[in-house]
């Protein structure tokens, strides 16, 4: 028995747009409720607080780096799975996530010894129960992405996001320290639990009988969840080991600020690209252009938002958080730029997985954490903290080339054609952030900001128009630029 098939994607570029904009509005609700949350709990709790959840989250999010199967993504990768391989997959996560609970559990004093905080251990006890809890979530969530249904996954994130949000504020008020953010996270477990099961109609039951085939599909899957992780999170782990608790909450908030426009924006407008490739896989050549399609607009999107706020992070630091909180301005403008680069080949990076070279992509990840690693060694004797955002910088730009190469091996899409996507955003960003860091307005920051937003948007749009003109206005994101600049004209004619 098999559950009904995914339509086949007629207009790629329509799908991939409405897509898009449901994943878009997802995040950015998410995002904006979750700053909203931050900027008031930031009255209320000191960087220590934060501090303490974040280490604790290192070691979550290791332990499902290693035991994290993807079973969802697997169910996307077969495009239509019956009954008992749907059910498998669910088998297989709850499992994974009763496992987790107990290596947390146990993992919990020494991770507590090894960072000398002892708070950390009652946290990751208590995060212990959630995630062996979420584990039994329905897998319907998985189906519903499959068919496109976005609507699905955008109520579900945007009510959980909002009632962990209030279980935060309300018990910050009590509390006032770090278990504030530990309540709200387990009331976000429970609802998105619920919600699973309120969305989607599917409702899974135990079976064994097709684990070992979802496993020879997710076991690429999960060495290259390994190698991100180790990648990505390596600096954060040393951080917490050579900084205290304020130095690692300071690097940890700032990071979250600096990457918040492209970690939004990035992931947001290639999500719906994978199950949008996934239908195209008889057709690589239609494939080919929607994923440089895509790139193009990535590229003109988050590139200028990566360079405007490291040109304004000061600014930003001080309106967002307030002036206790200073200190992280350098790591906000440095994540900025890390942000840009680690979301240079997304397209790409997707296209390869859908294709099936997920191998490739595990060895350029691990080949990339070797290049953090020697570079981590060089500057951080010497830069501390400082010394982590430039190792991460530098090997997130050779993994970019391996990237694009790579795709250019085995999907024979052209490193020129790729290449030529970011000429026009990068150079574009680049003068936006010279004209950003040489004038000064006002001593209010709110003022300053709020200007070197307005002129940094005004140059670079004019500047991606002009150059889009003059390169003979190939495929991308200014046509829709103009259709919006002409429906607001039109409208203030009409007004």
């Amino acid at each position: 028995m098999t559950v009904n098939a995914p339509a086949p994607v007629e207009d790629p570029k329509a799908s991939l747009v409405q897509g898009a904009l449901w994943a878009l509005g997802m995040r950015w609700s998410v995002k904006g409720i979750g700053l909203l949350s931050t900027f008031i709990l930031a009255r209320f709790l000191a960087p220590q607080d934060y501090g303490v959840v974040a280490l604790a989250f290192l070691v979550v999010g290791l332990v499902d780096a290693f035991l994290n199967a993807g079973s969802n993504q697997a169910l996307v990768r077969i495009g239509n799975p019956d009954t008992d391989q749907i059910n498998s997959a669910w088998t297989l996560r709850a499992i994974q996530g009763i496992v987790m609970a107990i290596v947390l559990a146990v993992l919990a004093p020494f991770s507590a010894q090894y960072f000398t905080e002892p708070r950390v251990q009652n946290v990751l006890w208590i995060v212990a129960g959630g995630m062996a809890f979420m584990g039994f979530s329905n897998i319907g969530m998985a189906l519903a992405y499959r068919d496109l249904q976005f609507g699905v996954e955008y109520r579900s994130a945007v009510f959980t996001k909002i009632t962990s949000v209030v279980f935060t504020l309300a018990t910050a008020l009590y509390f006032r320290d770090y278990r504030a953010l530990v309540c709200g996270i387990l009331a976000g477990y429970v609802c998105e639990f619920v919600l699973s099961y309120r969305l989607h109609a599917y409702r899974p039951n135990w079976c064994l009988s097709r684990i070992p085939e979802i496993w020879q599909i997710s076991k690429w899957l999960l060495i290259t969840g390994i190698g991100n992780f180790v990648l990505k999170r390596t600096d954060q782990i040393i951080a917490g080991k050579i900084g205290d608790t304020r130095e690692y909450g300071l690097f940890t908030v700032g990071a979250d600020i600096g990457q918040l426009p492209t970690g939004e924006l990035g992931p947001t407008l290639t999500r719906p690209l994978f199950p949008i490739l996934a239908s195209m896989q008889s057709d690589w050549e239609r494939a080919k252009s929607a994923t440089l399609r895509t790139l193009s607009t990535v590229n003109a999107i988050t590139i200028p938002m990566g360079f405007g706020l490291a040109a304004v992070s000061l600014e930003a630091t001080r309106v967002l958080l307030g002036p206790q909180w200073l200190e992280a301005a350098p790591f906000v403008a440095g994540f900025a730029m890390i942000g840009v680069v680690q979301y240079l080949t997304g397209p790409l990076n997707t296209l390869m997985n859908v294709a099936g070279h997920v191998k490739v992509q595990s060895k350029i990840v691990w080949f990339e954490f070797l290049v953090f690693s020697l570079l981590a060694l060089a500057l951080t004797p010497a830069y501390k903290l400082i010394g982590l955002m430039m190792a991460r910088l530098l090997s997130g730009l050779v993994h970019a080339m391996l990237v694009i190469f790579a795709t250019q091996k085995h999907m024979r899409l052209p490193a020129k054609r790729s290449l030529a996507t970011y000429v026009r955003p990068l150079t574009g960003s680049i003068l936006m952030y010279v004209l950003l860091t040489s004038f000064h307005i006002s001593d209010v920051a709110g003022i300053e900001l709020a200007l070197k937003v307005l002129v940094g948007g005004v140059f670079y749009t004019s500047w991606l128009l002009g150059t889009w003109a003059l390169a003979r206005k190939p495929d991308g994101i200014e046509p829709m630029i103009l259709a919006t600049i002409t429906r607001v004209m039109a409208r203030g004619r009409a007004a």
